[in-house]
Order: C-alpha cells, then structure tokens, then sequence
C-alpha cells in the first residue's frame, strides 16, 4: 500500500479488534474511540478520542463499528475533517474476478469469492469464506457474514445485513437496511427493512431487539 495513505480504524471493540487480527497492526497508524467507551477499548494502537488530532495523524479510516448509525454520522464527521475511505483491505487468500470492484473502506478477508462483474459497494464488511455469484452487486455499509452464498444477480442494497452461513437465491433483491439470519435460504426479494427467518426463509418485521449488525 501506498506509504503516503495513512489509515485509522475508527472504532476499538471487537470489530475494530478482529481487523488488527486479520491485517496485522502496522498496517495502521492509530484508532478513533469515543470518550464514554475509552475504558472498555480491546486494541493495542494509539486511541484518540478527537477527530481533528486523528487527522493530524492519520489521512484514511475503516470503519468498525456495528451499529449503522454511529458509522453514518462519523462517516459524515470524518470526511467533514479531511480524511477519506481507505482503499479497499483484501486479505491474500481472497478471489476476485478481475471484472469485480470494490468500493473504498470495504473488507474482504479469508478465502472470499467474488464473481465476474460483482460490485461491492463502500464500507462493506464480506467476512471469511463468503462467496458471491456472478453479476451480484452490493450498496453501502453492507455486512456478510462468515460463510454466506449470495448466488448471481443479487442486489443488496445499503446497510443490508445478511448473518453467518445464510444462502440467497439467484436473482432477488434485498431492500435496504434487511436482516436474514443466520442459516436463512431465501428464495424471494425481501422488502427494505424487514427480516428473513429460516429454510425456506419466511418475511417478518424486525423485533425492536433484533441484532442488525451481529458479526459472528
């Protein structure tokens, strides 16, 4: 990577925690974290809690941070202060088409499969060992779970969350800011908003507690 773009990961608990682990520590330079958590941070990297000082140090970030609207509102803080997405971080064992893009800010770590003219949109999380078909095209802050099969020309549009080990049919589109759970296979397009729950997935509104942004 370029020695001139300096990255900061914005965000010091477990996600923040996995992309040291999976990236390794140098490749960043420091993390932001807000005030009230600083005693509950997991990270060995330099922890402001200003986003002006992180730019004096800092010229790129990577968002990891699970709930979308904290990453909306310093997505929006962070650029307002002159720094911008990192280019994208994709670990080795990673495939990708060379037909394939992915947006800045995105993660794609182990052993991912990206098909032919797949998009993947900015600040998207495709966790280990995801595959995704051919012509599939992903929005902004979308997270893919570990071992997720998303088949050709699906659209997920922006903020979608779609948990470890769930299957999506070819073709459908999911709306924006969807769940499918864990283990899902959907057949059908699912509505903005809603969740799909079991094999086959059956459509239902999202309980107020419903985890949106689970990891693993």
């Amino acid at each position: 990577m370029n020695s001139s773009v300096k990255i900061a990961l914005i965000g010091s608990g477990a996600l923040a925690l996995e992309l040291l682990e999976m990236f390794g520590r140098e490749r960043f330079v420091a993390a932001y974290c807000d005030p009230q958590f600083v005693a509950a941070a997991r990270i060995d990297l330099p922890l402001l809690t200003s986003l002006s000082a992180l730019a004096q140090v800092a010229t790129h970030y990577v968002l990891a941070l699970a709930d979308a609207a904290d990453r909306t509102r310093l997505e929006q803080a962070l650029q307002s202060a002159g720094m911008q997405p990192a280019p994208a971080l994709i670990l080795p064992s990673a495939v990708l088409s060379p037909s394939a893009t992915i947006g800045a800010g995105s993660v794609i770590g182990h052993g991912v499969q990206i098909g032919s003219r797949c998009r993947v949109g900015r600040h998207n999380f495709v966790m280990h060992h995801t595959v995704m078909g051919h012509d599939s095209c992903t929005g902004d802050h979308v997270v893919l779970c570990p071992g997720v099969f998303v088949s050709g020309y699906v659209t997920l549009e922006n903020a979608v969350t779609v948990q470890a080990n769930a299957a999506l049919a070819k073709g459908i589109t999911i709306g924006e800011a969807a769940l499918i759970a864990q283990g899902a296979s959907c057949f059908r397009s699912v509505p903005a908003g809603m969740q799909a729950i079991g094999n086959p997935a059956r459509i239902i509104p999202p309980a107020s507690q419903a985890p949106i942004w689970e990891i693993s």
